[in-house]
């Protein structure tokens, strides 16, 4: 089911084996099926705050998983009490909305063994709340699927690492990511220069030059 996708596949290798595992904005319940399935996971609390995609989820796992899943409506965390899971997913969402959701659910994700996060656009407002906020960073990938580039992370609190695109420099899928957007941003550049403002050329010329030296690095 998640085979076609090669995002959902690095979310599915990235998770231990775990008792019971939230699944935070499940929408259609891809990664629950494949973690149940498999036994990766003895249980999951799937939540949405959509109940058609609730009722999705409920749909795909109705029947082999009986007993063994629970969804639930609510923003985030907010459904789940501290101590019912032992990890959590949170995926295909922005980075802004996904640091909203650790933040909100600040009690729960503390007490996790590990979160992983994969944003679909805002990685680097991602990277900044995990950067205020005190996150080890346990394992980073980076998957390109359909022209466009995925990072996920394996996070946990309590630590403080540094997060950022240099975590993902050892990855396949980089050189291509950064040689792309550099190449966006130096079009943005050109088109910037004829606004004649200077804050504004001098932050895009500080991007391009923080895209190259990423590249330096490959």
């Amino acid at each position: 089911m998640i085979e076609s996708s090669k995002r959902l596949t690095a979310v599915f290798h990235m998770t231990p084996a775990v008792h019971c595992v939230g699944d935070i904005g499940c929408d259609h319940g891809y990664i629950s099926h494949a973690l149940l399935e498999t036994n990766r996971a003895e249980k999951v609390i799937a939540t949405d705050i959509s109940a058609p995609s609730l009722n999705k989820a409920v749909t795909l796992l109705s029947g082999a998983f009986c007993g063994r899943f629970e969804t639930r409506l609510g923003d985030g965390f907010a459904p789940i009490a501290k101590g019912e899971i032992q990890g959590a997913i949170i995926m295909g969402m922005g980075g802004q909305l996904i640091a909203d959701i650790l933040a909100r659910g600040k009690d729960v994700v503390n007490s996790l063994d590990w979160c992983i996060v994969q944003p679909m656009q805002g990685a680097e407002d991602l990277f900044d709340y995990l950067n205020r906020s005190g996150f080890e960073l346990m394992e980073a990938d980076l998957v390109e699927e359909r022209g466009k580039f995925y990072p996920l992370m394996k996070i946990a609190a309590g630590g403080s690492d540094v997060f950022s695109w240099e975590d993902f420099i050892h990855c396949d899928d980089f050189l291509p990511m950064a040689e792309k957007e550099k190449a966006r941003l130096e079009g943005v550049a050109r088109a910037v220069e004829v606004s004649g403002k200077k804050d504004l050329i001098d932050k895009v010329k500080r991007d391009v030059e923080r895209w190259e030296a990423y590249i330096e690095l490959c």
